[in-house]
């Protein structure tokens, strides 16, 4: 089993970073609200490590709400020893969530949600074949699903979602703009059949699930996380997480990037 007791360093590091929270839009006593959101598919990592101490570090700074949620999105890779093994060792980091969320009780939600995308045409189900699909995102390349009839993707949304034959072939993505600079921009993936799944949570009950990209914006506004943080590795997606709040017309959480932890020489 991989677990490891608190960083000294880790620690003052956190502690360090007073000052620096003074530059954070949106900050106020009592109403601060963060959230750790790992996926239970492994143990946590350093990395891992110091992403859960800044989230609590800046929860506690404003006497606010720090959320652990886990991402159970992937039911292929998840299991209930991990989320385990992931709260006991928060619990050694000496960190103590005030509530504990999954994404999976948000899953009628984020299905109505995408239902409703469609219908708006904010987004479309495509067949397109991955390896060719990737290809056409590389080259800015529409194709012919994205300027499908909204009866002809409410059809194949039904198949994904009986996880029939052609519903499996099938994904949905969100239409923003695929001739972005920004390729995080370009249409993704929002839902996706995974075929024969079952969750540890809703069993068979769903036979598609939503991607991290789709579900994390919308479950941090739900839940009233006030500042999302993420590791600046990740600062490409900044524009889509608040685009993705923006159609679905929920108030956008303020974001906080926060540099890579690498070892060298380790």
């Amino acid at each position: 089993r991989n677990s490891f007791r608190p960083s000294l360093q880790l620690k003052h590091q956190c502690s360090s970073m007073t000052a620096g929270t003074a530059s954070i839009q949106g900050v106020e006593p009592g109403k601060v609200c963060t959230r750790f959101p790992p996926e239970p598919s492994g143990y946590l990592h350093i990395g891992h490590a110091k992403a859960a101490l800044l989230n609590d570090f800046l929860a506690r700074s404003y006497n606010g709400k720090l959320i652990l949620r886990f991402d159970d999105t992937n039911p292929t890779k998840e299991k209930s020893e991990f989320e385990e093994n992931i709260m006991a060792d928060l619990e050694r980091l000496g960190i103590k969530p005030d509530t504990l969320e999954y994404t999976s009780d948000y899953f009628d939600k984020l299905l109505e949600m995408a239902t409703d995308w469609i219908k708006q045409g904010n987004a479309y189900v495509d067949k397109t074949p991955v390896e060719e699909m990737r290809r056409q995102r590389m080259a800015c390349e529409e194709n012919e699903y994205r300027k499908a009839p909204v009866e002809d993707n409410l059809k194949l949304w039904e198949e994904m979602k009986k996880g029939s034959e052609i519903g499996l072939t099938c994904c949905v993505r969100a239409k923003i703009d695929m001739q972005s600079k920004n390729g995080t921009m370009r249409d993704p993936i929002i839902y996706r059949c995974i075929e024969g799944a079952v969750h540890h949570r809703t069993g068979t009950k769903y036979k598609l699930y939503p991607s991290y990209d789709f579900s994390c914006p919308i479950v941090d506004s739900l839940e009233g996380v006030t500042h999302a943080l993420r590791s600046n590795e990740y600062i490409d997606r900044e524009v889509q997480y608040y685009w993705m709040c923006d159609t679905a017309k929920l108030r956008r959480p303020y974001m906080w990037d926060f540099s890579r932890l690498n070892f060298k020489y380790a």
